[in-house]
């Protein structure tokens, strides 16, 4: 089995039907024909996509706790001290 990565961000993911075959595009990059694929396979995919959800909430309500925390404590920002080194030519 071989494993890639893609990255697709916000691009829509859709149903697609070119004569009796479906696919499901995800983003611009990757189509996966779910033609033959049966209705546990589909209920399965569903439960997933759901758990990569919540996952994705909670992160989103971990980095807002961050956030209000550093709020609270009168921080705008966190940054990391940097001083300038000298530049090779």
């Amino acid at each position: 089995m071989s494993t890639f990565n893609l990255s697709w961000g916000d691009r829509p993911i859709v149903l697609e039907t070119e004569g009796n075959r479906t696919f499901l595009r995800i983003g611009a990059a990757l189509r996966i024909e779910v033609t033959d694929a049966s209705v546990d396979q589909l209920d399965q995919l569903a439960e997933v996509a759901a758990d990569l959800a919540d996952y994705q909430q909670d992160r989103y309500r971990a980095a807002d706790v961050a956030d209000e925390v550093a709020a609270e404590d009168g921080l705008r920002s966190i940054s990391v001290p940097f001083k300038r080194g000298p530049v090779a030519a």
